[in-house]
């Protein structure tokens, strides 16, 4: 069988390239993005435990730990590891891109995956650690894999081998993932240009597919996961739940970040809609507008009791699958029978100005990384070696972004400047008595708890293990 999507072969190299920006900013912004929150804490566990550190049993999250994992196993110094960390994310992106552009050829899937790392996205980037975005890349993988040998007739044993492993990392690594790769397994059926596989052909993996959905909820709810905490709030929905779910602060502040911050998506989902009508194309029409409103409503539903004020870097990232939906029918539908140069101005013109948006982004990252140096230069100064700061300093409350993660930053930045021993703080309320009381001379305070120095990998991690912490207000520990 032969499916042709040439016309889309140089848009698909504009995405490739975008991808490799992409790339290039995570080696700039490697500290912003490796020292933040989970990305800290999962390198520390790494260093720490000389193991993969899969979080919740999001198993593709595997493919970017190996690279400080393989690291750590050479004696690398920390600050390779953290730059590979740091890199191993988008470097996966990039060669998953490579793989659907020059091996399997699927040039759209190749610049939607492109879109979902740039359209929905600006405070999220710097979230390497999600498994959101990990997922979403084992999930174009499997799409392009699978297209690939339906079009090609690979041998069953080869093709249901790589489908059920693929399938395995893409829907295990995160449950969100089941929204795109069900609506886009159902729009290329439904279109047919794109779809290598015959009714009963499709069934058959649509069933296994089902199979492994159910076997990752079952997973979920007997592992009581955070998965299975997010699941409880669509099991229990009434129809007004329902209703009320697309006026919930959620929808409404995302509505308007689409009017300010995320406005090419809107131009980009009217083109496609456009071209479907144009097309007649009413299954397709009905299925997209049907999935939009659907994870409008299920981000309604989830986040419903939320006040709309969770972190963007976060939120945003719960989003980003949306951009696919959004973007399926301008890639699939608008741009095929379009003019070649047109159709590579316009996809050009859409990344750069996302580039531009997500660029936009980086002072607050960049901001962490400049207070972390300042306050270990001052505990150098003070000959302070642990430190416990006071979390209400007004200076830094509002702009720190998270802070629970401030110990496994700081060790691992002090590690990086080969200090000895290394330099650690954290912050705590001033209210936690309990924490307060359990800062012994030979543990340092993290938010789960304290840690023992002789716990640590001495190998990478030295700490005081004489002095006990020094507490004391972020204006206090200023004075000199």
């Amino acid at each position: 069988m032969n499916i042709d999507n040439s016309e889309l072969k140089l848009p698909s190299r504009i995405a490739l390239i975008a991808m490799g920006v992409l790339l290039l900013a995570g080696i700039v912004f490697y500290k912003e993005r490796s020292l933040f929150a989970d990305a800290a804490y999962v390198l520390y566990s790494i260093i720490n435990n000389h193991s993969l550190a899969i979080q919740e049993h999001r198993y593709g999250s595997f493919i970017t730990q190996m690279v400080p994992l393989l690291g750590l196993k050479l004696h690398l110094p920390v600050k390779y590891l953290v730059i590979g960390y740091a890199v191993s994310f988008n470097l996966f992106y990039f060669l998953v891109t490579t793989l659907l552009v020059f091996r399997f050829r699927q040039y759209g899937l190749a610049i939607l995956m492109a879109l979902y790392y740039v359209e929905l996205v600006t405070d999220s980037w710097f979230w390497i650690s999600n498994e959101i975005q990990q997922a979403v890349a084992w999930m174009f993988l499997f799409l392009g894999f699978m297209i690939y040998c339906g079009i090609k007739g690979t041998s069953k044993p080869l093709f249901y081998s790589g489908f059920i492993v693929l399938g395995f990392l893409t829907i295990f690594t995160h449950f969100i993932v089941i929204i795109p790769l069900f609506f886009l397994g159902v729009y290329l059926w439904l279109d047919k240009k794109y779809w290598p596989f015959s009714s009963v052909n499709s069934m058959v993996l649509g069933s296994i597919l089902i199979a492994m959905i159910g076997l990752k909820y079952a997973f979920s709810v007997y592992n009581h996961s955070y998965d299975n905490y997010q699941l409880r709030e669509l099991m229990h929905i009434s129809l007004k739940d329902i209703f009320l779910s697309f006026s919930t602060p959620v929808v409404t502040v995302f509505l308007h970040r689409c009017l300010t911050i995320y406005w090419p998506v809107i131009i980009i989902l009217i083109l496609g809609f456009v071209s479907l009508i144009k097309k007649r194309d009413w299954k397709l029409v009905a299925w997209v507008s049907f999935s939009c409103l659907g994870y409008l409503g299920i981000m309604g539903l989830i986040y419903g009791s939320d006040s709309g004020l969770t972190q963007l870097f976060h939120i945003e990232s719960e989003w980003q699958c949306l951009g696919i939906i959004a973007c399926t029918p301008f890639v699939f539908s608008f741009l095929p029978g379009r003019k070649v140069r047109f159709s590579v101005f316009a996809i050009a013109l859409v990344f750069l100005v996302r580039l531009c948006y997500i660029g936009s982004s980086a002072s607050m990252f960049t901001w962490r990384i400049h207070l972390q140096e300042k306050i270990l230069a001052q505990m150098k100064r003070k000959g302070i070696n642990k430190l416990v700061l006071y979390d209400d300093s007004p200076e830094i409350r509002n702009k720190i972004i998270l802070d629970w993660g401030a110990s496994y930053e700081s060790l691992i930045a002090s590690a990086m400047d080969m200090d000895s021993p290394q330099l650690i703080y954290s912050f705590i309320n001033r209210n936690d008595k309990a924490a307060i009381q359990a800062l012994a001379p030979g543990n340092f305070h993290t938010l789960f708890g304290a840690v023992s120095a002789s716990s640590l990998n001495h190998e990478y991690f030295n700490t005081d293990t004489v002095r006990s912490a020094a507490v004391m207000s972020y204006e206090e520990f200023l004075k000199d």
